[in-house]
């Protein structure tokens, strides 16, 4: 599982995101009340991550924090 990602901001379209890990762009869902807090494009950013696998996908969810990203694996179990 990916727990956390840290990299550059290269897009920010919310409540999608982009982030650049050592040349591999990782698409990620945040909500839209975190999407503000995030900083300036080309800026590093710090993400917990929780992968949601769905019979048609695979979704990439980000949190500023890890108390967040616990609370979003209660709803999602």
């Amino acid at each position: 599982m990916i727990g956390r990602l840290f990299g550059k901001l290269i897009e920010k379209t919310p409540p999608q995101i982009v982030i650049d890990v050592g040349g591999v762009g990782y698409s990620l869902d945040v909500s839209m009340q975190p999407s503000y807090q995030l900083p300036a494009l080309s800026e590093h950013v710090q993400l917990y991550t929780q992968l949601v696998v769905r019979e048609d996908t695979y979704l990439l969810f980000g949190f500023f924090t890890a108390a967040d990203r616990s609370t979003f694996r209660q709803f999602v179990q």
